[in-house]
């Protein structure tokens, strides 16, 4: 069962796209929330927005090698129960990723608005900086990824290519022979 959930995360793009960046954006709130509770402890908890600033730029360094790692594995690894020779892929990793990094990018103000925001006002509210820095992104990466998944699914971006479903090209086979 996982072999074929692992074979449906690597083809279908609109699934790895979203399970990829999901994944990495809590990671990247999981791995970060110990350096912003040291950051905030250190700086003094009553600059709220100088933590939340840090907090930010934590989350992206983390979010953004996390992605390029779960991008890897999604559409450029081959596990050993999959060994067979498959078509050599016809994008190339880093432009791949990086150009999902780019649509994030033009995303991001929002993101940033949703979780930085929130974050500051629930640490207004009382909550502690490490929390309400969980709550606040988690929450500007569920809102992005709304947004993110419909704008693929219209601009086909996140249509699968005949590499994603298995497919050999798709194109007429040239025949060999010259014309008469």
């Amino acid at each position: 069962m996982h072999r074929r959930l692992f074979d449906l995360y690597q083809r279908k793009r609109v699934i790895n796209i979203n399970a990829n960046i999901i994944a990495s954006g809590l990671l990247a709130v999981a791995v970060a929330k110990y350096p912003v509770l040291l950051i905030g402890r250190y700086i003094g908890e009553q600059h709220r927005l100088v933590i939340t600033f840090a907090a930010g730029g934590i989350d992206m360094f983390v979010d953004v090698l996390l992605y390029y790692a779960l991008h890897w594995i999604a559409n450029h690894w081959n596990p050993p129960w999959k060994r067979k020779p498959r078509p050599k892929p016809k994008r190339s990793f880093f432009h791949e990723a990086s150009l999902v990094q780019f649509e994030r990018a033009i995303l991001s103000p929002i993101y940033y608005l949703v979780a930085m925001g929130l974050m500051y006002y629930l640490q207004i509210r009382g909550l502690g900086h490490s929390w309400a820095f969980v709550i606040g992104f988690a929450s500007g990466l569920v809102v992005t990824r709304v947004l993110h998944t419909i704008w693929g699914v219209r601009s086909g971006r996140f249509a699968d290519s005949p590499h994603d479903a298995g497919l050999e090209d798709e194109r007429p086979a040239r025949d060999a022979t010259p014309a008469p």
